[in-house]
């Protein structure tokens, strides 16, 4: 039971550390804003994220991306399981 709790912990550490948003540091000094015109924006632009996501390819490699992670998620549970079934067999 206490892997569960860790594995619980872990989980919820990851999503937390993606949900938040991505904070930058600004490499000026005095906090002053960089201005950028419409070419450098252009260039900036993730162009792969927006052609998979005019696709609806993005969606299958969420779908594999998560299916993967409940893989390991439950590869590890069962493995626990295992485990300490094993522990109380050699106590006894």
């Amino acid at each position: 039971m206490k892997m569960h709790k860790w594995l619980l912990v872990l989980l919820l550490t990851w999503a937390a550390g993606f949900s938040m948003p991505a904070m930058a540091q600004n490499a000026n000094e005095g906090g002053s804003t960089i201005e950028y015109t419409s070419q450098d924006k252009t260039a900036s632009d993730p162009e792969m994220a927006d052609v998979m996501r005019r696709d609806g390819k993005i969606y299958i490699v969420v779908a594999v991306l998560v299916s993967v992670l409940l893989g390991i998620l439950l590869y590890l549970i069962g493995l626990d399981k295992k485990i300490t079934k094993l522990e109380r067999e050699l106590r006894q």
